[in-house]
């Protein structure tokens, strides 16, 4: 979803930190370190997130020219998740633990061999399926500092915070009324105040006996 095409409505986000000298290299370098890389069916992993194409979720093989759009970095950001259905996943679960107990002629399983039959049913499952695939467009304007993201939940902004520090060594701070305060070009004695400022309840709090509006008997 995102910046092309689909929702206009985004998140945005500030950077705190300075771009460092020859940034553009030395980006390009570790974004190709977390380039999206696809699950297998080997892997324990249920979930994995990396960057890929902005115009093309499946090119992962990204180079300057797919990244840097003149002062922009654009990139999208995939999701895949292995989603066995519940339902089905419990049905194979019970035939293969019934087929289990038949060859070694016991009644139960223990923790341990219950775990490993867990494994080996999941593997077996996701040879039949393809992950779901979520991609969420993220734009940078590198002279301004901002960041835009096609999302608004709250753990993607968890996962886009983590993944964007541990790639570009840069923080992102959430849109507030402070940083958008900020950007008014406050003097300081306006930032001071600003700062001081403390939230106004605007509804009465409720007492002992009920809400604030209602009669007394």
């Amino acid at each position: 979803m995102g910046a092309l095409k689909g929702s206009i409505s985004f998140s945005k986000f500030y950077i705190r930190g300075e771009l460092p000298d020859g940034f553009r290299d030395r980006f390009i370098e570790r974004i190709q370190l977390r380039a999206f890389r696809p699950l297998t069916v080997e892997e324990d992993a249920e979930q994995r997130a990396g960057w890929c194409s902005i115009e093309n979720p499946l090119d992962c093989e990204l180079d300057h020219g797919k990244i840097f759009f003149n002062s922009y970095l654009n990139l999208g950001l995939r999701t895949d998740r292995w989603q066995v259905p519940s339902a089905l996943f419990k049905a194979h679960f019970a035939e293969a633990e019934r087929e289990h107990l038949a060859k070694r002629g016991r009644e139960k399983l223990g923790r341990r061999e219950k775990e490993e039959l867990r494994a080996v049913v999941s593997r077996k499952l996701r040879a039949q399926l393809i992950p779901a695939m979520k991609v969420v467009d993220l734009s940078w304007n590198l002279d301004a500092g901002v960041v835009r993201f096609w999302n608004q939940s709250p753990r993607a902004h968890e996962g886009l915070v983590e993944l964007f520090g541990d790639t570009f060594e840069l923080d992102l701070v959430p849109e507030s009324p402070y940083t958008a305060a900020r950007d008014l070009g406050l003097t300081a004695e306006q930032q001071t105040a600003f700062e001081l400022l403390k939230p106004t309840v605007f509804h009465a709090e409720p007492t002992a006996g009920g809400a604030p509006w209602a009669s007394p008997n």
